[in-house]
């Protein structure tokens, strides 16, 4: 629930139905939540009573029905306590001033402690009521009696500290603790109950209300403040409230002031360090808990568990701080530390032997540090043996394990492929550099040489045999399911080269496998023009003929699979458009040319304009590099002109003008192209009309007329405009062919284009007398030439 600042006014308690018409009628005046939260408190809303209200709400058994058209839920005016506390906070630690002492990010320990939302220290008040519980007004008490004489009664302590028992009269209970007032209620009860006296009645008397207590927090808190709280709150409940200490607060010196003395000092740190809570004083009414600001701040840094900044006591030690920081941590050196102290003038450093921890008292300010190890990975009697044993690794040397062979019989022995003619000791010098000895391993394994000591932090390697005689891997390419490198063994032969890279791949040669092998002459002198023997072998059914089946591959040699000289994978080419039978069909030959495939696919269609027909053909890797060369050129020698480089952009698919017509009336000429692996070829429908673009009147299509000329069909477009350049007509056909000219012939779907004239551009002042000065120089040079003649 929102606890906030209300007035020592103490008023009588609200009833539910009460606090459910405030909330509904502030409401509609336009009051904030937090306001009507904080207005409910000051008017003597328990936290109790809030909860039970909610509950209430929550299950359905408060009629609110009368409210809803202006009021909210009870939910959302209790749901600012957090956004408020965090609010309130921030407010108050950026108006007092922050001690310089607080520059690590891990602030202050203990500090957030009462800010958080789950450690709460709410008093249970379902719990027994203790017996020490001293009364007062606003507890409600439940008696019953039950026995020969039955009863129930509850009634509310007044605030003249009286009791009304019907039928029985007025107590005065204020100040006597639960187990006091049972006495006397029990002895007013039986006057009027006898079987309460004669103990044929029981009796009880138990609270069933615990009413709320006003207490003042004053000081270094975040919301100072006067705040109602339970009777059976504490210390830590009420800091909880006032949302802790400030970052200048003290947690070790809590003072808890009860009619104008103190009578209890509280140090927070006992329960946070020992889990000690019997310093976490019950309040009563009218309690003041000032909070004074800290004594002393120390920072503990290094090698410490739990490095932070920690509030001291007037006499605490170097061995009570390290304990506020949780001791050494792994690889600390615990024989001393360091204690920076600031001084008024100068600051002063101090190392602190281990004597002295229990004796050298902190200051406000200290700056306490635990060295560490600089190198934790430095042991002196640690030893590591590498390569080919049973067990690889470190131990430790001394007693039974001091020279070689017993740090190799501990490691497990060594492996089959040991290397045993040589081993290596890397041993540290004193400057911890290193140095090499080199020790005849089998000859100390079998009793021929002494044994040698090991000294710490030796590292014995022990090679691996086959590691050092490493065979070259051996290589197959070609028509083989998985080319690639394989490691080579003794004994392989090609079929087992072969069968490990997943066996022949469809359209490998059996009548060719090459071997390349390298030529190793240790003991040549001078360099060879031969760079590898070659061998060349037969396959069938997948082995070796001939000489080839006792021979033995080598290491790093390199076999190729050969792809049969007659195998090619399919050719597809694509007839589409004005063609009696559409659709992909495979070349029979490398010299089918398009005749054939109109042929083969049922000729031309009625509607079909062969004359118009082209070919759209895929960019080989041929064509590619030589349109990326021409790039480059144009690149080279015309950087500027992005228009020259554009001419020479590649495209995948490009265009092939051919007269089909005459392929097809005179087949297998060059007007009949040889189709090459991803053609297509395109009939178009016949399309009886000529378009005209580009620099005339009126650009349009026009309908086609048989013998009609380029001036025509320029005239039905209104005729050239002023631009256009006459001489350069262009008329592009059907079939992708181009013809310059206006005597060119127009054929049905073509286009006429007119091209426009270059733009001339005007020579500036200084360029025409460039000119002028060229032409001053040329005759000069002309009458030198003159005289001389």
């Amino acid at each position: 629930m929102v606890m906030c600042l209300v007035s020592g006014v103490s008023y009588a308690q609200m009833s539910d139905e009460a606090v459910v018409s405030y909330i509904a009628t502030s409401l509609s005046e336009g009051k904030s939540q937090a306001q009507i939260a904080s207005e409910l408190l000051s008017k003597g809303v328990t936290e109790a009573q809030q909860r039970r209200l909610m509950k209430k709400y929550r299950s359905g058994k408060v009629d609110i029905s009368e409210f809803k058209a202006k009021a909210k839920t009870i939910d959302e005016v209790y749901s600012t306590k957090e956004t408020n506390v965090e609010a309130d906070k921030a407010r108050v630690q950026a108006e007092k001033p922050v001690p310089f002492i607080i520059k690590d990010k891990s602030g202050i320990y203990g500090h957030d402690m009462f800010s958080g939302a789950e450690l709460t220290f709410e008093p249970n008040e379902n719990a027994a009521t203790p017996e020490g519980y001293v009364l007062g007004p606003g507890d409600e008490l439940l008696i019953e009696v039950w026995g020969d004489n039955e009863v129930s009664i509850k009634s509310k302590i007044s605030p003249e500290g009286k009791l009304i028992i019907p039928q029985v009269g007025a107590l005065n209970l204020s100040g006597l603790n639960i187990a006091q007032a049972t006495s006397k209620i029990r002895s007013a009860m039986g006057r009027r109950y006898s079987g309460i006296l004669s103990n044929s009645s029981s009796m009880s008397v138990t609270i069933s209300e615990v009413r709320t207590v006003q207490v003042n927090v004053i000081g270094e808190v975040v919301r100072p403040g006067t705040y109602r709280l339970s009777a059976f709150t504490t210390v830590f409940n009420a800091l909880y409230h006032a949302g802790g200490v400030t970052p200048v607060g003290s947690l070790r010196d809590v003072k808890v002031i009860r009619g104008g003395k103190q009578i209890a000092s509280v140090d927070v740190y006992e329960f946070l360090f020992s889990g000690n809570t019997t310093q976490n004083v019950s309040l009563r009414d009218g309690d003041v808990l000032m909070i004074p600001a800290y004594s002393g701040l120390v920072t503990v840094n290094g090698g410490v568990k739990r490095p932070m900044i920690y509030e001291t006591r007037e006499g605490d030690s170097v061995r009570d701080m390290l304990a506020y920081a949780g001791g050494f941590a792994s690889g600390a050196y615990d024989g001393e530390v360091v204690v920076a102290r600031m001084g008024a003038q100068k600051n002063r450093m101090y190392t602190v032997p281990a004597s002295e921890f229990d004796s050298f008292a902190l200051a406000d300010g200290d700056t306490l540090t635990v060295n560490v190890n600089a190198d934790k990975t430095l042991y002196d009697n640690i030893v590591e043996i590498r390569g080919a044993v049973v067990r690889p690794g470190k131990y430790a040397v001394g007693g039974d394990i001091a020279t070689v062979r017993q740090l190799i019989e501990h490691a497990g022995g060594l492996l089959d492929d040991a290397f045993l003619s040589r081993a290596q000791i890397l041993r540290e010098k004193k400057d911890r550099s290193l140095e090499i000895m080199a020790i005849p391993v089998k000859a100390i394994i079998d009793g021929a040489a002494e044994d040698v000591t090991l000294r710490g932090n030796d590292v014995l390697v022990i090679a691996n045999a086959n590691e050092i005689n490493k065979k070259g891997d051996l290589t197959i390419t070609g028509f083989v399911k998985n080319p690639g490198d394989y490691q080579y063994a003794a004994n392989m032969t090609i079929e087992d080269l072969v069968l490990m890279a997943g066996g022949l791949a469809d359209g490998a040669s059996e009548s060719r496998v090459d071997v390349s092998r390298r030529i190793v002459d240790p003991k040549s002198t001078e360099a060879a023009d031969t760079l590898s023997s070659l061998y060349t072998f037969a396959l069938k059914d997948g082995l070796l003929t001939g000489d080839g089946e006792k021979f033995e591959l080598m290491p790093f040699d390199v076999v190729s699979v050969r792809k049969s000289p007659s195998y090619v994978a399919q050719k597809l080419v694509t007839v589409s458009g004005e063609i009696t039978f559409p659709g992909q069909y495979t070349l029979i030959s490398n010299e089918e040319r398009v005749s054939d495939l109109i042929k083969r696919a049922g000729g031309p269609t009625p509607n079909a304009y062969v004359g118009g027909g082209l070919i759209r053909r895929k960019i080989n890797q041929y064509e590619r590099d030589v349109h990326s060369t021409m790039a480059k050129i144009a690149k080279l020698n015309n950087q500027k002109d992005t228009l020259e480089r554009d001419k020479f952009t590649i495209s995948e698919i490009y265009n092939v003008g051919v007269d089909m017509d005459k392929a097809i009336s005179h087949p297998g000429t060059d007007y009949d192209l040889v189709l090459r692996d991803g053609d297509e070829l395109i009939i178009p429908e016949v399309t009886r009309t000529v378009r005209i673009q580009g620099e005339v009147l009126y650009p349009n299509t026009i309908h086609f007329i048989e013998g009609k000329s380029v001036n025509y069909y320029i005239k039905s477009a209104g005729g050239y405009s002023s631009d256009a350049k006459k001489s350069k007509v262009y008329v592009v056909y059907q079939n992708g062919t181009v013809a310059v000219g206006r005597m060119a012939p127009i054929k049905p779907g073509c286009e006429i284009i007119v091209p426009s004239k270059p733009e001339r551009r005007k020579l500036s002042p200084g360029e025409w007398l460039g000119i002028g000065t060229s032409a001053a120089s040329l005759a000069a040079m002309i009458t030198t030439i003159i005289k001389l003649l």
